[in-house]
């Protein structure tokens, strides 16, 4: 509705072409194109062909690597992002851009719904049978226990507290379960000790094992 009406404005005149204008229809496009494009991997997803290329990684690289591309961002909302990957593997068998989207969906949810100043802290957790786990935890606001499980629900969103906030489309953590899944792995939403919301990951070592 916005790029329809912003190229209606131009074509009547209303609005001048002006770069300024060019850009801002650009902005608009790529933002109507994440949304396809997300809207895309959940319906694979509803498939149960969700591709992945399955491939040798370390996941300490790939959250430091999540964890550079929002740290200015947590700096400029005065959100202070730790990292904790003492516990994290050497080695495992994923799709390294689906994860790396996953930690990134993850960070973004938690930098969109923090107030400042807060905190943002990610670790990882060394578990039994061959699987990793780690958590992103976030200060206030919280979720009700109520919502926990249906943050996981394409287009849902929390209560008022932490959905008062402008641009998000309500797919990110969708597409995270959507990622996980893929892995074999699990993903869960609860109470954070920070006082906001905490995500859980369960994820096989060998995800791409049986692929």
């Amino acid at each position: 509705a916005v790029l329809r009406g912003e190229v209606e404005a131009l074509v009547d005149g209303v609005r001048p072409l002006t770069a300024a204008a060019m850009l801002s229809l650009q902005e608009e496009v790529a933002r109507v194109t994440r949304l396809v494009e997300d809207f895309h991997q959940l319906a694979l997803s509803d498939l149960r062909a969700l591709p992945c290329s399955f491939a040798p990684v370390a996941p300490a690289a790939l959250l430091r690597d999540a964890v550079t591309r929002v740290q200015p961002r947590a700096d400029a909302a005065g959100l202070v992002l730790s990292v904790d990957d003492t516990a994290a593997p050497a080695h495992a068998q994923w799709d390294p851009q689906r994860i790396g989207q996953l930690l990134s969906n993850l960070l973004e949810n938690s930098l969109r719904y923090t107030d400042a100043p807060g905190r943002i802290a990610v670790q990882f957790q060394a578990t039994t049978h061959g699987q990793v786990a780690f958590t992103v935890d976030d200060s206030a606001p919280g979720v009700p226990a109520t919502e926990h499980e249906r943050l996981f629900e394409p287009l849902y969103r929390a209560d008022a507290s932490r959905s008062r906030r402008l641009g998000g489309r309500g797919l990110g953590l969708a597409i995270c379960r959507a990622i996980v899944r893929s892995h074999g792995g699990h993903i869960s939403a609860g109470a954070s000790p920070l006082g906001g919301l905490r995500v859980r990951v369960h994820l096989p070592l060998a995800a791409g094992g049986s692929k």
